[in-house]
């Protein structure tokens, strides 16, 4: 697909950017929907429930972790776009880094 504004390898960098972003994004709603799960149970449940939120949330933290430290340091070709857009790139590409830094320090602190 050709890109109206943008080089195909920079589209291709925006959309990988997108999905690591909102694969971070979604730690929240999963970590509400385990808290509730947990708290929602019985006693006797809630260790092996505990447990088992845990690891698919631990998980899945790891998978996000990969996911944007794959789109920090994914090569691009820059030889034909202007220095703006190489400044852009540049600063744009700790996008979900940042994102997941900011997410694991909110559930840090509210759970």
């Amino acid at each position: 697909m050709k890109a109206l504004l943008l080089s195909d390898e920079i589209n291709h960098f925006h959309w990988s950017m997108l999905k690591s972003v909102l694969l971070v994004l979604s730690l929240l709603p999963l970590s509400q929907f385990f808290i509730n799960l947990v708290q929602g149970t019985d006693t006797s449940s809630q260790i092996v429930l505990g447990f088992l939120a845990i690891s698919i949330f631990s998980a899945f933290t790891i998978i996000s972790f990969y996911s944007a430290l794959n789109a920090t340091v994914m090569q691009i070709n820059l030889q034909s776009v202007s220095s703006l857009e190489k400044q852009l790139v540049q600063i744009y590409r700790y996008l979900p880094m940042l994102c997941l830094t900011v997410m694991v320090s909110y559930l840090a602190t509210q759970i």
